[in-house]
């Protein structure tokens, strides 16, 4: 039997219709994390409500990794809009995903007041055994073979682009912020976990991708609906059966 693929949600919006969805399921005790493992459309799978945040997502998928040993790791679920041509049910596949809170300002005096354009992105170390500091990225990238899958997943309910997604325990409502975000650093939409999900994977070498769904954006005032994240785990499910089918 292959290995499982992990799905990662950080809400019950976000993954209880995965939950139900299962055949032969069984709920299993992942330290405080409520977890789901058994079939999906055959295919061997557990299921993680992370709870929002950047720790939570990472101390939940590395948990999950050492009890399952999954073969890939798909994040999903609500975000925020950034770009302006993207409205709420628009799905963006996370080409890349960037850290948007994990930043180095320059120096500046006392007095000298206050830039946060001026931030660069702030390598994250990627854990390791050995001895000495671990290498360090400021940009994490999908797996070539997942996002060919998602490429390649047929949806009728909406568009699909590829982009960066960006990642932080942030909630960005100021325009000018989104904007610079945007233009500066590329991010098509933003939520609070696929960058530690991501940060996780890639010390174990575990193939990652991250998918998520615009349930709202300030760039156009479109509000909150959770209805979104149904959606999301439905086109997440088209994907992974896409992987498998495919390698």
């Amino acid at each position: 039997m292959m290995q499982p693929i992990l799905y990662t949600g950080a809400m019950d919006a976000e993954t209880l219709y995965l939950m139900n969805e299962l055949t032969q399921a069984e709920r299993v005790t992942l330290g405080c994390w409520k977890c789901m493992h058994g079939f999906l459309d055959g295919i061997p799978v557990v299921i993680v409500r992370t709870n929002q945040g950047m720790a939570n997502a990472a101390a939940s998928t590395a948990l999950a990794i050492e009890r399952f040993q999954p073969c890939a790791v798909l994040n999903q679920g609500t975000s925020g809009g950034h770009a302006p041509d993207l409205h709420r049910g628009d799905i963006v596949i996370g080409a890349r995903v960037i850290h948007m809170t994990a930043v180095r300002t320059p120096d500046r005096e006392r007095g000298a007041g206050i830039d946060v354009e001026s931030a660069q992105p702030l390598g994250l170390e990627i854990a390791n055994t050995e001895s000495g500091d671990g290498r360090k990225m400021t940009e994490f990238f999908a797996d070539p073979a997942l996002l060919r899958a998602a490429e390649q997943t047929p949806w009728a309910e909406g568009r699909v682009i590829k982009g960066t997604i960006g990642s932080g325990d942030i909630w960005n409502n100021e325009l000018d912020r989104i904007y610079w975000l945007h233009t500066n650093w590329g991010t098509m939409t933003e939520e609070m976990e696929t960058a530690a999900s991501a940060q996780i994977c890639t010390a174990y070498n575990i193939p990652f991708l991250g998918v998520r769904i615009l349930s709202n954006t300030a760039v156009h005032g479109e509000s909150f609906d959770e209805s979104t994240g149904v959606k999301c785990q439905k086109f997440a499910r088209a994907v992974v059966a896409q992987y498998c089918n495919t390698n």
